[in-house]
């Protein structure tokens, strides 16, 4: 049977229940891209079932359990590959590889078979704004490139091609499920219960560094998981608060790529790296950026704005 609409469903609700707000709208007009809001707007239109009654919490398990079974799954697969072939001394870039790219697989699954991209925050170039606040991220992305490039390490050429390959999924794939998919709900939810995006943006960037742990079970060494988890959760505070303002996904997945580059360039991502100081140091600094541009993001008028207009 169809779903009905989410007029119809909240016309038999009483006053006040979890959608008046999002009709009414929760977010600054001045603080938030108008067409991020009409995205959410969207995505809420979508929901059916158990996403539409608690989008926070079936959001969650539908990222969280997408991503450790992309990791799971395709890490085996792709060691799998690389002992069948012989290549024994690659099957760890090639589980890397095909948790990339299996993950990859999930997130366009979902989204075609939702039809998410807009709503979630892959549109066009006529739905960006604010474009100018990328210029830290991206400054900060090309430096960790350089300085990978400074330490680039030639010594394993077939497994730096593998784990290149992987690079822009990574991006693609993180960005699309954390900042787009799951964030998104968490607002959603946010905007039905009348609050700002601050609980959201940090649920979602502290669920983005928990998915860093992931591997640990499966060998991943203790101490550079610990220090992932740590800079992914503060990454993830300042990418979250850039989509709210700019609503332009793609950039940031691709900056994100950039950015990844400075660990495969160099050939590890080991906590005694000489660039492990500049992470801690940048991602605290793009944290730091983040709350400051949510700093006046509160209820107000926005959601209206973004219907009227």
């Amino acid at each position: 049977m169809p779903q009905p609409s989410i007029d119809e469903r909240t016309a038999s609700e009483p006053p006040g229940d979890r959608n008046s707000a999002l009709q009414s709208g929760a977010l600054e007009e001045r603080r938030v891209a108008p067409e991020r809001v009409r995205a959410l707007l969207g995505l809420n239109e979508t929901l059916s079932g158990r996403l539409a009654r608690r989008p926070a919490l079936y959001g969650t398990l539908i990222v969280v359990g997408a991503s450790v079974a992309a990791i799971v799954l395709g890490t085996a697969l792709g060691r799998a590959v690389a002992v069948a072939a012989g290549q024994d001394d690659l099957a760890g870039p090639a589980g890397g590889l095909g948790s990339n790219l299996l993950g990859t697989a999930f997130l366009v699954g979902l989204l075609w078979r939702r039809g998410w991209w807009r709503e979630v925050g892959f549109g066009g170039p006529s739905t960006w704004r604010s474009l100018r606040l990328l210029a830290f991220p991206a400054l900060t992305a090309s430096v960790l490139a350089a300085g990978g490039l400074v330490n680039l390490d030639l010594s394993d050429p077939a497994r730096l091609a593998l784990k290149l390959s992987g690079t822009l999924p990574t991006g693609f794939r993180e960005e699309g499920f954390t900042r787009g998919v799951l964030l998104s709900l968490l607002l959603v939810a946010a905007l039905r219960a009348g609050r700002g995006p601050m609980r959201a943006v940090l649920i979602a960037a502290v669920v983005f560094g928990l998915l860093h742990l992931v591997g640990v079970p499966f060998g991943k060494p203790l101490v550079p998981s610990l220090v992932q988890f740590v800079t992914a959760t503060l990454f993830g505070i300042g990418y979250g608060a850039l989509l709210l303002r700019t609503n332009a996904l793609w950039l940031l997945a691709g900056l994100h790529a950039v950015g990844n580059l400075a660990s495969t360039l160099r050939g590890g991502n080991e906590a005694s790296d000489d660039l492990t100081a500049f992470f801690l140091l940048s991602e605290l600094l793009l944290a730091v950026y983040g709350l400051f541009l949510l700093r006046r993001v509160k209820s107000g008028n926005q959601t209206a704005a973004a219907q009227n207009e």
